[in-house]
């Protein structure tokens, strides 16, 4: 059962830590997460440079989200500690 448990966990933080984008011809969205727990990411790196690196040839960013990660406030501290960095990029694809 412990096995299980921790493999379910292992396989749940693999999957979670992740990047892609999805466009059409005239739109793109990219995203990126990282799982933070006790200060430590996986898979690591900064989330806003990893959705950035997706953003195709033309791309016009139009709106940008981030969660906290800053230890200077009460909530980037506490998503630090335990919680997902993500940051989502939406836009359009000029040609």
């Amino acid at each position: 059962m412990l096995k299980k448990a921790i493999l379910v966990a292992a396989v749940s933080v693999v999957m979670a830590g992740c990047s892609g984008m999805r466009t059409t011809e005239e739109t793109f969205m990219t995203h990126a997460e990282n799982i933070n727990f006790l200060f430590f990411q996986i898979p690591g790196g900064d989330t806003q440079e990893r959705a950035m690196e997706l953003i195709p040839p033309g791309g016009k960013i139009t709106t940008m989200l981030s969660s906290p990660t800053d230890t200077t406030s009460a909530a980037g501290f506490f998503n630090r500690l335990i919680g997902i960095d993500a940051t989502t990029i939406n836009g359009t694809i000029e040609k």
